[in-house]
């Protein structure tokens, strides 16, 4: 009888899982070492913190301001192109429109994540320590 490398192939034929997990799949449980032993001698593993090592990422609040910058620019570009048009310098009335509703949407999606962001702060604040 065999262990899981029948259910493994039977997976891989189907074509539901790539060919290079069942291959890490059988790599892991082929050897007969522990989880914990194995992802400390994998070589993506950080010594210092036991975390793979990976390009530095952005802080939030960095993701946060140019976000609203972003937003910010938009509103203003949206506003020209409705000037533009008032004006007739613009011609290309969808053109507008659409400058018009990716400012709104983005908008929208700004009021969204600080609405988030509110609810998770006033959910720590009621936490009982």
């Amino acid at each position: 009888m065999c262990p899981g490398s029948c259910v493994l192939n039977a997976i891989s034929r189907r074509g539901k899982v790539p060919e290079m997990a069942v291959e890490m799949i059988r790599d892991f449980t082929g050897r007969g070492e522990t989880g914990t032993s194995r992802i400390q001698q994998s070589p993506l593993a950080d010594q210092s913190t036991g975390i793979g090592a990976g390009p530095e990422k952005p802080d939030f609040s960095d993701l946060v301001k140019d976000f609203a910058r972003d937003v910010n620019d938009m509103q203003f570009k949206a506003g020209g192109a409705i000037d533009d048009l008032v004006t007739g310098k613009a011609a290309d009335v969808h053109q507008v429109m659409v400058a018009v509703e990716e400012a709104g949407i983005a908008l929208d999606l700004m009021l969204e994540v600080r609405n988030r962001v509110l609810e998770g702060y006033q959910e720590l604040i009621r936490m009982q320590v």
